[in-house]
């Protein structure tokens, strides 16, 4: 008996906070990918329980624990957690929040 492959699908909102850069894809605490502004990306996965990051250089996403069945597809959003309203608080999330700087949500 063959098992069905596993996808989890992200995508990312084109957001003005980090538009020109890349987000890197941390799953199960490894780098598998990179993503840009208004891209998505498939990145395929073994049935079972599994961590999802965003990083970029100086901060990231909270981790998100998911399981995923065999043949599922599981898709996440990410954008940046930066608005109008909270440029002048960068310095704050810089130093005390980094794992808030980009959203990251299970759809």
């Amino acid at each position: 008996m063959q098992m069905q492959s596993s996808v989890i699908k992200i995508m990312r909102k084109k957001k003005w906070g980090d538009s020109f850069r890349f987000y890197e894809i941390i799953l199960d605490g490894k780098n598998v990918g990179i993503i840009f502004a208004s891209q998505s990306i498939s990145v395929p996965v073994e049935s079972g329980d599994h961590s999802l990051k965003i990083n970029i250089d100086w901060g990231g996403s909270e981790e998100i624990n998911f399981s995923i069945g065999s043949g599922e597809e599981i898709t996440f959003e990410c954008e940046s957690s930066l608005s109008i309203l909270k440029v002048l608080l960068i310095p704050y999330y810089l130093i005390f929040r980094p794992n808030n700087w980009v959203s990251l949500k299970q759809c």
